[in-house]
């Protein structure tokens, strides 16, 4: 499922969309398939038409960012669960250190909450997601960005085997589980857009988690607008949100088939 669903995204994202459609009319053109041509070249303009000039993005971003406001700690937390995707790890690993993504703010806010309660221990999920076989993942750069800002090695966990949210879920349950942590008071820190699927998938695991989201994309109040001068980061935020949306989708969808 792994591997179906990384195919899969790498097809039907926006920008790779669209160069699929330009080359499925240019192939139709070759035949003279006159109207096929035209239908694809259609698909191909509106795809980057909306993803690189409108805020499309941005708001089914801020929808899924809005859905888990950061609650009141009434009790500090036992544990900080910080969901893997903040360190590139192939570059991590190639250059001896630790080398941040755009969700760097993951790991940022696991430091910040870790000096104000300074019992709590961090569990560190995620290896390497990429189809490339190399085995890199976060425990490693993780370990040395934590000792490097004054952070004890007895408060670090590490689960480096997940490739996805799924298995972020559910090797980190079953790791708490062999240590006695399981029920223990837990937040989960992930990127705000990605809360949403992140709490699905650890309520599947029965275990009650609080989410503690991070690395905000938007200022939660974005409108449809035509925007010209930001195209890549148009793009990007709509081929992140649409994933999201997409994976929060099917969790619904197999919840609805297994009930």
């Amino acid at each position: 499922m792994f591997v179906v669903s990384k195919l899969f995204w790498m097809i039907f994202q926006p920008l790779a969309f669209a160069f699929l459609t330009t080359l499925a009319a240019l192939a139709c053109l070759a035949f003279s398939w006159s109207a096929a041509a035209a239908v694809f070249a259609a698909l191909a303009a509106i795809t980057l038409g909306i993803a690189c000039f409108t805020t499309t993005g941005a708001m089914l971003m801020a929808g899924l960012e809005n859905r888990f406001p950061r609650p009141e700690l009434e009790t500090p937390p036992a544990l900080a669960i910080v969901l893997g995707g903040g360190i590139s790890t192939g570059i991590s690993a190639r250059r001896g250190t630790y080398v941040f993504s755009s969700a760097a703010d993951r790991y940022i806010e696991a430091l910040r909450l870790a000096r104000i309660y300074p019992a709590m221990k961090i569990l560190v999920t995620g290896g390497d997601n990429s189809l490339s076989g190399n085995i890199h993942g976060e425990a490693a750069p993780a370990a040395r960005f934590f000792a490097d800002h004054g952070i004890a090695a007895e408060r670090l966990i590490y689960e480096p085997s997940a490739r996805n949210t799924a298995e972020n879920a559910s090797l980190t349950v079953a790791l708490l589980e062999n240590q006695g942590l399981k029920h223990a008071s837990c937040i989960v820190i992930t990127s705000a857009y990605h809360m949403p699927r992140s709490m699905e998938l650890f309520g599947r695991q029965r275990m009650t988690v609080t989410p503690w989201p991070a690395d905000y994309r938007t200022d939660g109040d974005a409108r449809f607008a035509i925007s010209f001068d930001k195209p890549m980061i148009n793009a990007m935020m709509l081929s992140t949100a649409l994933r999201e949306w997409a994976g929060l989708l099917l969790l619904r969808r197999s919840a609805r088939k297994e009930s």
